[in-house]
């Protein structure tokens, strides 16, 4: 089994006299990391049910025609965004679950396309493990072994309580709908467990994995029989296989170098805040000239200016939905001149004011 990728470390704590709010802004969050497949189904569960998810693709900085390029990467703060707002726009409490069970092997695109060729459940389970974060998963996974067989944990990248359940949802659901199109509509998991106490739709859970579920468990967790494990997959194939694996392997690669130079990047800008640390001295301390390192960011898809801008959107929007700061503070905290500056970067990032964001149900006091 491969180890889980690391993450760059964040800083200890808040720079001296920064409010508690601070501790709380990771910078990762506004990181174009992830693949846009969950938002894509998403948005095909909002339209199938009359609703058009454009508006709010477009307040988070996206489109429904970026939603399909290829190569595209969304924020988790753009997706959370997204999945936030079709929640309360659909009024459907189970929505996780949905956009989970509407998938399909195709939905994963080159990851679904391995899953099917591999020689067993088992094998395309640590395969799904392996490169989930070509997925468009919001979530990361491990695999383990437990009495009963395998079980894949579910953990989730920032502190968002209040997508938690969402993006299980979608994400077991996903699992197991996955399998039952690979392999047979029959397959139900061993069990499945979750740390939320059980929803009022907790009956869908039954209907959908049609097996035993534990709700209030230690942690998040899908489990798999061991008879099912060795079982066979009908489209087996090795030479595919190995083709599609070598694509995998090198698309993780370039993501794990791009995600240690930006996120490594983002992090030194966030605990250097209110100071901006110029690029020349980022590019010494990575050993590399300054040229070469702005090279390298435009490889990637971005700039040290739009990397220093996304720190400092995560930070405000932060700052302003869970502190009673006054403007002119956070400016200073960010390294804006003044509360002007701030208010002109919160219309171009959020495209509203920033005493609307302060005013909005969303704000966490």
């Amino acid at each position: 089994m491969t180890p889980q990728e690391t993450r760059p470390v964040l800083p200890a704590g808040p720079p001296p006299g920064a409010p508690p709010a601070a501790r709380l802004a990771d910078p990762r969050h506004g990181s174009a990391t992830i693949t846009p497949h969950l938002l894509r189904y998403l948005t095909l569960v909002a339209a199938e049910r009359g609703h058009d998810l454009g508006p709010a693709l477009r307040r988070a900085g996206l489109s429904e025609a970026a939603l399909s390029a290829v190569g595209q990467r969304v924020s988790y703060r753009q997706g959370s965004s997204v999945i936030r707002e079709a929640i309360r726009d659909l009024g459907d409490p189970a929505l996780g679950l949905a956009v989970g069970r509407r998938q399909r092997v195709t939905a994963w695109g080159l990851v679904g396309l391995a899953l099917q060729a591999s020689p067993t459940l088992h094998d395309a389970l640590r395969l799904g493990v392996r490169h989930h974060g070509v997925t468009g998963s919001m979530l990361d996974y491990r695999i383990e072994c437990v009495p009963a067989g395998a079980a894949i944990l579910a953990t989730a990248r920032y502190t968002d309580s209040g997508l938690r359940a969402f993006l299980l949802e979608e994400a077991f659901g996903s699992i197991v709908a996955l399998i039952r199109d690979a392999w047979r509509e029959e397959f139900t998991p061993h069990s499945v467990a979750v740390r939320h106490p059980r929803p009022s739709y907790g009956d869908a859970y039954e209907r959908w994995f049609r097996c035993p579920v534990t709700f209030g468990a230690p942690d998040d967790r899908l489990v798999f029989a061991a008879e099912s494990l060795d079982s066979p997959l009908p489209g087996a194939d090795a030479y595919t296989l190995a083709q599609v694996v070598g694509l995998l392997d090198a698309a993780r690669a370039h993501g794990r170098d791009r995600q240690d130079l930006v996120q490594g990047l983002e992090v030194s800008v966030a605990r250097a805040l209110p100071r901006v640390p110029p690029l020349a001295r980022q590019a010494l301390e990575r050993g590399m000239s300054e040229r070469t390192l702005r090279r390298r960011l435009a490889e990637h898809g971005t700039s040290y200016e739009a990397l220093v801008d996304s720190v400092r959107l995560v930070r405000a929007e932060e700052l302003m939905m869970t502190s009673d700061l006054p403007l002119h503070r956070i400016a200073g905290l960010l390294g804006f001149s003044d509360a002007r500056t701030l208010r002109r970067a919160v219309t171009r990032w959020f495209g509203t004011s920033p005493s609307a964001m302060r005013g909005s149900p969303a704000r966490r006091g």
